[in-house]
């Protein structure tokens, strides 16, 4: 599994602000373990768990910064998706989670575009959700990955 697949999937994390409103995401990953085996139809199946740091910024500037674990593996074949996880985030401002899918985008599986569903558990933000989209890219060395996306708190 390139390591893009979940490297990206988490910089949407602990989001929170006062009152429903869009933001804007930028985050990093770095690799910590990485799991592949053959599976169904020749398609190989992949695993593996991330850390990530995201920066948000809240559409009144209110900015954000947050670093979390995330854990991706290969979405099945017939979902329509390439990859889906978890992840888990922690800020000053409180604790979410987040639920996602991502689809390969381009011929390299180097990049990808995701989407997914916050929801907060601790914080001022605790009980509310909201939805993201973003797209990632691999490092160049293969070993991390980068993230810029928006959002909207419901």
């Amino acid at each position: 599994m390139k390591s893009l697949l979940l490297l990206s999937a988490a910089f949407a994390l602990s989001a929170t602000a006062a009152n429903a409103e869009t933001f804007t995401i930028t985050g990093k990953s770095q690799p910590v373990t990485q799991v592949a085996a053959p599976g169904p139809m020749g398609k190989p199946v992949s695993g593996g768990s991330v850390k990530i740091e995201t920066d948000v910024t809240w559409a009144s500037g209110v900015k954000e910064h947050s670093t979390g674990d995330c854990i991706g593996w290969s979405a099945p074949p017939a979902s329509g998706f390439t990859s889906q996880g978890i992840c888990s985030s922690a800020s000053a401002e409180g604790k979410s989670s987040l639920v996602f899918s991502c689809i390969t985008a381009n011929d390299k599986n180097t990049e990808n575009d995701c989407w997914g569903r916050l929801s907060y558990s601790e914080g001022k933000n605790k009980d509310k959700t909201a939805t993201v989209s973003w797209h990632g890219k691999q490092n160049a060395d293969g070993k991390g990955g980068t993230a810029v996306g928006a959002g909207n708190m419901n």
